[in-house]
């Protein structure tokens, strides 16, 4: 086993140190936007709502994913696990089996439709490091191929393991750890051959292209197709019709095919993030208060000139922290309506159809949602 360079190692340490802050810090983190709720619950979850739950330990972002009930992760010896979420059982685990492993830990993303896991290690292979593509059904845990990246070019600079941004039957979409560098590629899902790689970081990716903070490649060939005239910030939120990323000092409504800015919001607040997407709005904390805007093109919905330190959503309710306390408001996301004023708000990481993960004491808490 390869031991930790200096740079290595102080990555390897950020990451955990990362997980930890994540569980225990006081302001919540982004909640990725969740799909249509199959039932609509009559009020939203408030702190003493969520009691109980299914105790979970998550590593750093990129280190696990959660669909459809369940959590998938990785761990430093080279396997993968499904969790039940709601039992906390082990529904499978699965196994990397080439190359001898680094000391860095995973990553792992799903397939656009939910149905393959995708992980991603560096090993070292006849004194070379390469990257080693494992493929696993979902539900069942079976291994349905594994790759050592292929790159006789040696167009990919081989560390830590890279970050999943997105997949699907033809393509996985990586993007470099931060602590690496800022490179994106793209390899064929069928033989782990890297199509093309470009030092550039990527931002988002759609079906047919990949956006870098430079602009918009061709996800199959790596064929620039258009040139941001300023780089790309973090993406905030992402609808079938468009990417709202941070440019400068606000949040931009992009077109991923063609990089038009359709909209864009007033000046962001300081707070990370600035902005969260919800059922049918984003919801961004801005200099002069909070407003709620269209996903698709970026139109104001609502504004309210009182300031809010944090923000979470969950399913179509926006969370706001104010005064810079455990306490804050619950708003309609779409329309900016309250629905509660000053309550006790839970510690809300993630939310998803089936439920909300809570930072706890000693990591996590899921907490299924609706009861």
């Amino acid at each position: 086993m390869r031991p930790l360079t200096r740079r290595r190692a102080s990555a390897f340490a950020l990451a955990v140190l990362l997980a930890v802050l994540t569980a225990c810090g006081a302001s919540p983190a982004a909640t990725p936007a969740p799909p249509s709720p199959s039932a609509t619950p009559s009020h939203p979850p408030l702190a003493g709502d969520l009691g109980g739950g299914t105790a979970v330990q998550l590593g750093a972002a990129g280190q696990w994913t959660i669909a459809d009930g369940r959590v998938y992760a990785t761990n430093g010896q080279g396997t993968v696990v499904a969790i039940d979420l709601a039992t906390g059982v082990t529904a499978w685990q699965a196994t990397f089996g080439q190359g001898e492993p680094w000391d860095a830990q995973p990553t792992i993303g799903l397939t656009a439709d939910r149905r393959t896991v995708v992980a991603v290690r560096t090993v070292d292979v006849d004194a070379s490091a390469r990257l080693d593509l494992l493929m696993i059904d979902a539900g069942t845990g079976a291994v349905q191929a594994e790759h050592l990246v292929s790159d006789p070019a040696h167009r990919w600079r081989v560390d830590l393991p890279p970050h999943v941004l997105a997949a699907d039957a033809a393509t996985v979409v990586l993007a470099d750890n931060p602590e690496s560098g800022r490179q994106s590629g793209v390899v064929a899902a069928s033989d782990g051959a890297l199509a093309w790689a470009a030092d550039e970081q990527a931002v988002a990716a759609t079906e047919q292209v990949v956006v870098t903070r430079k602009g918009g490649r061709s996800r199959p060939d790596g064929t620039p197709t258009w040139r941001a005239s300023t780089p790309i910030g973090p993406l905030l939120a992402q609808s079938s019709s468009a990417l709202v990323v941070r440019s400068g000092s606000a949040a931009a409504w992009i077109e991923a095919a063609t990089g038009r800015e359709v909209s864009r919001s007033a000046a962001l607040a300081e707070a990370e993030p600035a902005c969260a997407p919800a059922t049918d709005a984003v919801v961004c904390l801005v200099a002069d208060g909070v407003s709620g805007h269209d996903p698709a093109d970026g139109q104001r919905l609502w504004s309210s000139a009182e300031p809010a330190d944090a923000i979470v959503t969950v399913r179509g309710w926006a969370y706001l922290w104010r005064g810079g306390s455990a306490r804050g408001d619950v708003l309609d996301a779409r329309t900016g309506e309250l629905f509660e004023h000053n309550v006790e708000l839970p510690p809300i990481r993630y939310s998803d159809d089936t439920g909300v993960l809570l930072a706890a004491e000693n990591g996590y808490r899921w907490v299924p949602f609706p009861r």
